[in-house]
């Protein structure tokens, strides 16, 4: 087991080292989804409370879309390195890959999120009920999501035309998950659906695990192929 997590952090820290070296990913990340959410306001116009209503959804919305960006950019180039053939016929369990990739890929992409949310906050003035809540939405929506997203990643990266099939694929699956971050995210905000917390609590969770349960599974049937 010791042996297990050390190579699962060797291969997370591999994946952190070659971001901040490249500093592109996470730079990237970042401006599309400022970028994202200035377009969603100017498009609601003149009314900003309406935008403030649907706020939480949009920033899941941009969020999805800008680790879709993220994940593309990650496998792009451990492919063209040939990273991702030497890693396949190491010695190392299937299991140990995924892990590794999908814990690089909620790093990055919960590091995005801290850095645009209380952006999103301080610019719209929204007081949160509890931060704790606020950092426990954007984990367990981002586990989720890096779950799901890096086993797709993987089958669609030798695929013609992936940039538009992992979208395709990816976001049907991440609507129960998305209705209940912005749902969680609604009462942080707004105080709204006292009554339904727990619930939506309960169902994000479940999600989680049959999601991580599922593509740690399937992972070892995708990388043989």
């Amino acid at each position: 087991m010791q042996i297990f997590f050390r190579q699962t952090l060797i291969l997370v820290w591999k994946d952190i080292l070659i971001d901040l070296q490249r500093k592109d990913n996470l730079l990237s990340m970042l401006l599309f989804a400022i970028l994202a959410l200035l377009v969603f306001q100017f498009a609601m116009g003149k009314e900003p409370e309406m935008f403030l209503t649907a706020l939480p959804g949009v920033i899941w919305i941009v969020t999805l879309m800008s680790g879709v960006l993220g994940l593309g950019k990650s496998f792009v180039q451990e492919m063209e390195s040939g990273c991702m053939g030497a890693l396949l016929i190491a010695p190392v369990d299937r299991s140990v890959l995924f892990l590794g990739k999908m814990l690089a890929n909620t790093m990055f992409l919960l590091l995005t999120q801290l850095l645009f949310v209380p952006l999103c906050l301080f610019i719209f003035e929204i007081d949160v009920l509890s931060w704790t809540g606020l950092f426990l939405v954007l984990l367990f929506g981002t586990i989720g999501f890096s779950s799901l997203g890096t086993l797709l990643t993987v089958m669609t990266s030798t695929v013609r035309g992936k940039e538009i099939l992992l979208p395709i694929l990816i976001f049907p699956l991440m609507v129960p998950s998305l209705l209940c971050v912005v749902r969680l995210m609604e009462n942080l905000f707004f105080g709204l659906h006292q009554q339904e917390v727990w619930s939506w609590w309960k169902l994000l969770a479940g999600f989680d695990i049959v999601l991580f349960t599922l593509t740690i599974l399937g992972f070892e049937f995708v990388v043989e192929e």
